[in-house]
C-alpha cells in the first residue's frame, strides 16, 4: 500500500444552525491515488452517530504521494505504516511535546539548507533560534514535509488590448478564472496545508529545523532541490493499519 497526504477545505452547517469553516488534512494508505481520494472523501463526509445529520460541502482537495522512506538523523528506511502509526501514539501518550520546542515556528525555507552535519546546521542557525528549539537526541517526533509546488510566474507587464467589436467572451472567461483564482489564494491563506504539493515526506528528527535539513540534504541533486517546503506535525491516518 502507498501513502498519501490529503488536506481538504470544507464547510459543516445544520438547518437552522452555524456554518462551519475548516481544514482537515490526514495521510491515507491506499493502493492508487483516486483510491486514496475515494477514503478521505469518505472519511470527510462520514456523519457523527446519535447526532442530526450534518450537511457537508467539500471545497477543495489537495494531494500528494509520500516518498516511500522515512527519513531519520541516521539513515533512510522503507516506511512501514503501521508501524509508525504505532509509534506515533506511543509518542503521544509518553513524550511531552511542546510546539514550541518543536519549531513549527522556524523560517525552514530560508534558515534550513544543505549542511556539512547536523552540528553544523545547529551553529549557523541564530541564537535566538537555535535556544527555543528541542537538541535532545532521545526525544525525536514524526514531521510531515512537503514539497510545495512553485507558484507560476507572474504575468507579463504588456496586455494586449482586445479588438473593437471583439465578443467579451474571452474577457467574462478571464474574469471567471480570476475569480477562481482569488477564491484559491483566499483558502491557502486561510489553511496554508492546502498549497498545491509535489510530494509529502515523513521525517524523523528532534525538530522542524533539523526536518527540513534532512530533506535538504536528501533532495539536494533531484529537481526537488529548490522546491519552497512546509511542515506540519502527525495527523494520523485513514487505513494506517493495514499500510
Amino acid at each position: 500500500m502507498n501513502g498519501y497526504f490529503l488536506a481538504a477545505s470544507i464547510t459543516r452547517s445544520q438547518p437552522l444552525g452555524p456554518v462551519s469553516s475548516t481544514c482537515l488534512n490526514s495521510i491515507v494508505c491506499a493502493a492508487s491515488a483516486d483510491e486514496a481520494r475515494k477514503r478521505f472523501e469518505e472519511y470527510l463526509l462520514a456523519q457523527p452517530e446519535g447526532e442530526s445529520p450534518i450537511q457537508i460541502q467539500i471545497h477543495k482537495i489537495t494531494a500528494a504521494p509520500f516518498v516511500d522512506h522515512l527519513l531519520t538523523e541516521k539513515e533512510s528506511v522503507p516506511i512501514d505504516w503501521p508501524q509508525i502509526a504505532k509509534q506515533a501514539l506511543t509518542d503521544l501518550e509518553s513524550i511531552p511535546a511542546d510546539d514550541f520546542d518543536l519549531g513549527y515556528w522556524v523560517d525552514v525555507n530560508t534558515l534550513c539548507q544543505p549542511a556539512a552535519s547536523l552540528e553544523a546546521l545547529r551553529r549557523d542557525l541564530p541564537e535566538d533560534i537555535r535556544s527555543g528549539l528541542n537538541w535532545a537526541e532521545d526525544k525525536q517526533f514524526f514531521f510531515l514535509l512537503s514539497a510545495l509546488t512553485p507558484p507560476p510566474p507572474p504575468p507579463p507587464d504588456f496586455v494586449e488590448e482586445p479588438e473593437a467589436g471583439a465578443p467579451d467572451a474571452a474577457q467574462s472567461a478571464d474574469e471567471t478564472a480570476g475569480e477562481s483564482a482569488f477564491e484559491h489564494d483566499e483558502l491557502e491563506a486561510d489553511f496554508p496545508v492546502l498549497a498545491d504539493k509535489e510530494v509529502a515526506v515523513l521525517i524523523r528528527a528532534r525538530n522542524a529545523a533539523v526536518a527540513a535539513w534532512l530533506w535538504r540534504n536528501y533532495a539536494a541533486n533531484t529537481k526537488l532541490a529548490a522546491n519552497p517546503i512546509r511542515i506540519d506535525p502527525w495527523c494520523g491516518g485513514v487505513g494506517l493499519e493495514c499500510g
